[in-house]
């Protein structure tokens, strides 16, 4: 970034601090240009930062939490060259964010590791930033894979509740397109059961001493025809599971949010093996692949699927483990109004 819009920056972040009677702590260049994963001329201007606010001019209890500037406007989404500046207060970083595990604030956390993107930097939070491993907690964090499924859950991941439904219409769809009139659902229960079966969203079921099905939270007594059954399953999914469908044509699929999903599991795997995340990514040239909607969804579902279960498997074995430091932060930011004289 050129040396006078990187001013410009630093000018705009600290008038929005005074203005809020506040002082600016540290200001990054964040989202994609800080993990590498930008494409050139599409790629807005993320800016994120940490700023002090003054005690004495703040009612009790009433510390603001975040202050906000944007060049873009209410009336369309972010362009080209548009910038958000997005600041947290040292408190509610500190002492909310982080031990809740919250992705952006572990990520600011960890954005110094790439300089080119740091455009402001207080020597008060050289302490934090030298000991990061005081600041997160490995051993609830499963923020950065609760993420990543949220990402995914949209198209029907396997182990999501549209992914059970989804799961279940294909095998319908295989197996019995066109069901005789006397079929029931119990004729071919325990087969789908096998097959389709999800212990959240897809459950075999007694109930009365019948046989039934449970299916995204409806019951499907095994008493029904087939048919009756097909086109259950056939109106649910044109209710709910249309980028589902669009999604296994490679249509409709949001790529940009998928290669969120991927770079979170890498983060959390980074994290868990050496005990911080590096910025720009070693997974960079990946991520961007996915980006461009270079793997389709089919072929991407599997790959997310398993680096799910990688990044739990990771959780369960970190070769690295840290615990969150109340009493740290708690310090950090009485030093940080100690040095304001």
């Amino acid at each position: 970034m050129e040396r006078q819009q990187t001013q410009q920056l630093v000018e705009q972040a600290t008038a929005l601090c005074r203005n809020k009677n506040a002082t600016l702590l540290y200001l990054t260049i964040f989202g994609s240009r800080l993990y590498g994963t930008d494409m050139q001329g599409k790629s807005d201007i993320d800016v994120r930062g940490i700023f002090l606010p003054y005690l004495e001019h703040a009612a009790p209890g009433e510390l603001p939490h975040s202050l906000h500037w944007s060049s873009g406007d209410n009336e369309r989404r972010n362009c080209a060259g548009d910038v958000d500046i997005d600041l947290w207060s040292a408190q509610h970083w500190l002492l909310k964010l982080l031990p809740a595990g919250d992705t952006g604030a572990t990520d600011l956390l960890f954005s110094p590791s790439n300089k080119a993107c740091t455009l402001y930097r207080d020597p008060r939070l050289d302490a934090v930033f030298a000991h990061p491993e005081r600041l997160y907690d490995t051993i609830n964090c499963r923020a950065y894979a609760d993420y990543s499924l949220r990402q995914a859950k949209k198209y029907g991941i396997k182990g999501s509740r549209l992914g059970a439904l989804r799961t279940v219409y294909q095998w319908l769809r295989h197996n019995w397109p066109e069901p005789a009139h006397a079929m029931r659902l119990r004729d071919v229960l325990a087969d789908l059961a096998t097959q389709c079966g999800d212990h959240r969203y897809c459950v075999r079921q007694e109930l009365d001493g019948q046989p039934a099905l449970h299916l995204c939270g409806k019951i499907h007594m095994g008493n029904i025809r087939l048919r009756e059954f097909v086109s259950r399953v056939t109106a649910d999914m044109e209710k709910y599971g249309d980028r589902v469908i669009a999604a296994e044509q490679n249509q409709g699929v949001d790529f940009k949010a998928l290669s969120h999903a991927l770079r979170a599991c890498d983060q959390m795997e980074e994290l868990y093996a050496t005990g911080k995340i590096s910025f720009p990514l070693a997974t960079r040239e990946q991520l961007k692949s996915v980006k461009r909607g270079e793997i389709p969804w089919l072929e991407l579902e599997k790959i997310i699927i398993k680096r799910l279960a990688e990044t739990d498997a990771a959780r369960e074995q970190a070769k690295y483990v840290s615990r969150y430091d109340a009493d740290f932060a708690r310090e950090q930011i009485a030093s940080c109004y100690a040095a304001l004289g």
